[in-house]
């Protein structure tokens, strides 16, 4: 990026590199960090975009090819609009939108996982106590917070120009459900375990939680 810039330019590149590469940061940070910290839940969400982002783009292509949709060529839309690295001259598909995909996965996954920590009561615990209100509190914060953080980055990434009305909404189609089917598919085979991003229900299987050191000897 060019120094000689006024500032307020700069801020809106940076601004528009971030809004732009939003849903391939997540995904990456997760994948990367769920690694380093041993976080299997972000690495199965990271694998969960992985597969929406194969899903899109198929759909793309099949699209391309039936003429149901027709791409924007050029050097500047693909700078602009792209998430992946393809041709100067390759055209960019806007239907349906891989930005709109994996991000409405992604705020899907955590609102459903959010859902699931604000409405579970463990057996025998009294729902008045502090901690289950704290619990529930973090539910109810996360539904909010990502419900209002993909609202306003949806909003900037429309006046782009980069999403159509068609493309947006067959990208609602895809990332929504994808992300549904994938919270349930993983709590399907380890509840409150493998889809528990927030890191809160596995608190609750205190038979999970191994605090005290093992040690392996002969008998």
């Amino acid at each position: 990026m060019p120094t000689d810039l006024p500032l307020p330019t700069i801020v809106v590149e940076l601004l528009s590199g971030i809004l732009r590469f939003f849903p391939n940061t997540i995904i990456a940070t997760l994948f990367i960090l769920g690694i380093t910290l041993g976080k299997l839940s972000w690495i199965l969400i990271a694998v969960g975009g992985l597969i929406v982002t194969i899903l899109t783009l198929t759909i793309q292509y099949v699209f391309l090819k039936a003429n149901l949709a027709t791409g924007m060529s050029g050097v500047s839309i693909m700078e602009a609009c792209s998430l992946l690295p393809t041709a100067g001259d390759g055209p960019y598909m806007d239907t349906p939108s891989l930005w709109i995909s994996l991000s409405s996965f992604i705020a899907t996954f955590i609102f459903v996982n959010a859902r699931n920590v604000y409405v579970q009561n463990p057996v025998r615990v009294s729902k008045d106590r502090i901690s289950v209100q704290q619990r529930k509190g973090t539910g109810i914060i996360s539904m909010l917070a990502v419900c209002v953080l993909f609202v306003c980055l949806l909003v900037p990434r429309w006046w782009t120009t980069c999403e159509s009305v068609a493309g947006t909404i067959f990208g609602l189609l895809i990332g929504i459900s994808s992300g549904f089917l994938w919270w349930h598919l993983l709590n399907a085979c380890g509840a409150d375990v493998f889809p528990d991003i927030h890191g809160v229900m596995i608190g609750l299987r205190p038979g999970m939680l191994k605090t005290n050191p093992v040690a392996c000897t002969k008998q």
